[in-house]
C-alpha cells in the first residue's frame, strides 16, 4: 500500500476535525467562511496527495508550505487569494499545535508571511450618483424581479447590511431566523460576523420599497405552494427559494450594465457609500463602527476611508494641549 493512502486517511481525519471545530466556534455564523476554509484546506490536502510516497510528517513542514504556495502563484492565482490561502493555514497549523497529540504536527508557519497587499477598498459613490442609480431603477420596474431588486437597493443602501446578511433575512420570522424585519420599529436585525446580532435603522424609502416587493412576493410564493412556511425568505427568486449571495451579485452586475453612469456597482459599493454618507453627516465614527458590525474601529477607519483632515479634527476638539485657549 502506498504512503499516500495513509496519508489521505490521516488529512481526511484532521480536516474533519477541524471543521467541526470551527462549525462550533461560529455556531450560527457564516456558512461561506466555513466552506471557504473547507475549500482552502482541500485544495492544500489534494496537492499533498498528487506527491507519491510523501508522509504527513514531510507535509507539515515549513518547507513545504513554501513549495506549495509557489506553486498557487504559478497558476496566476492573485495576491490576495494567496494571502488568503496561506492565513487559512496559519490557523490550522497553529489548532494542530494545540489540539495534536503527534509532536510531528506541533510546527509553526505564523512567521511565514505573505504578499503585501494594496489598501484596495470599493469607491464610494456620491450623493447624487445614488440618487440616479435609484431613478433609473424605479423607471425601468417591469415585473415583480424589478419590485424586488429596488427593494434589495435601497435595504442594502439604508442599512448598510453584508450582502450575507440581506439574504438571511425572514419575514415572517420563525425561530431559527437569522434575520428579521420590523416595520414598527423601523429596523432589521442580523446575525453577523462572530454570531453577534446587531440592529439597524432603515429609512422611509427602503420600508416603501419592501412594502411594494411584498406585495409582489406573495404572489411568488403561492405560485410555488410555500406559503405554509412558519417563516419566510425577504428575497426569494423565481422558484419561491431564498435568494443566494451570488444571485444578488448577479442582478447588481445586471443593472450596473443598465445604469448611465457605466459603475459598475456592488453590494459592498452600496454598504460602503451608506458608510461614508453617515460619517460624513455625523463625523461619529463609533456610530458607524455599530452599525457596520465591525469589532474594531481601526477596520472602520480604512473602510471609510477617513481622510487626514477628519482625524485633524477629532484631535483638535478631544486632546487637552490641542484646544485653543480664550486670551485675555
Amino acid at each position: 500500500m502506498k504512503a499516500v493512502t495513509r496519508l489521505d486517511n490521516r488529512f481526511d481525519k484532521l480536516l474533519d476535525e477541524y471543521l467541526k471545530s470551527l462549525m462550533g466556534n461560529y455556531r450560527a455564523g457564516s456558512a461561506n467562511t466555513i466552506r471557504s476554509i473547507k475549500s482552502d484546506l482541500s485544495r492544500f490536502l489534494a496537492y499533498g496527495h498528487s506527491k507519491e510516497n510523501l508522509s504527513y510528517e514531510k507535509v507539515f513542514t515549513e518547507s513545504f508550505v513554501l513549495e506549495y504556495i509557489a506553486e498557487l502563484r504559478k497558476t496566476g492565482l492573485s495576491d490576495r487569494s494567496l494571502s488568503r490561502h496561506l492565513s487559512t493555514l496559519r490557523k490550522w497549523f497553529s489548532w494542530l499545535e494545540i489540539v495534536s497529540k503527534d509532536p510531528k504536527l506541533k510546527i509553526s508557519i505564523s512567521h511565514i508571511k505573505g504578499p503585501r497587499l494594496p489598501n484596495l477598498l470599493p469607491k464610494a459613490l456620491s450623493v447624487d450618483e445614488i440618487d440616479s442609480f435609484f431613478l433609473q431603477r424605479k423607471k425601468s420596474i417591469k415585473s415583480w424581479i424589478d419590485y424586488r431588486d429596488v427593494a434589495i437597493f435601497e435595504l442594502t443602501y439604508s442599512s448598510g447590511v453584508r450582502v450575507s446578511e440581506l439574504v438571511s433575512i425572514d419575514e415572517p420570522a420563525g425561530k431559527k431566523s437569522l434575520g428579521s424585519l420590523s416595520f414598527e420599529k423601523m429596523e432589521v436585525e442580523v446575525l453577523g460576523k462572530g454570531a453577534k446580532w446587531r440592529r439597524l435603522p432603515i429609512g422611509e424609502k427602503a420600508k416603501d420599497a419592501i412594502e411594494a416587493w411584498l406585495q409582489c412576493r406573495e404572489q411568488v410564493l403561492i405560485g410555488e405552494g410555500s406559503c405554509t412556511k412558519e417563516s419566510k425568505p425577504l428575497f426569494v427568486n423565481r422558484f419561491g427559494k431564498r435568494l443566494s449571495v451570488r444571485g444578488v451579485q448577479r442582478r447588481f452586475s445586471i443593472h450596473s450594465l443598465q445604469s448611465r453612469s457605466r459603475l459598475s456597482i456592488t453590494p459592498h459599493m452600496l454598504r460602503h457609500s451608506f458608510a461614508s454618507h453617515i460619517l460624513q453627516s455625523s463625523k461619529n465614527l463609533r456610530a458607524v463602527q455599530e452599525l457596520l458590525g465591525h469589532a474594531n474601529v481601526t477596520s472602520t477607519q480604512i473602510y471609510t476611508k477617513l481622510d487626514y483632515q477628519f482625524l485633524s479634527e477629532v484631535y483638535d476638539r478631544s486632546h487637552p494641549r490641542a484646544k485653543k485657549k480664550n486670551s485675555y
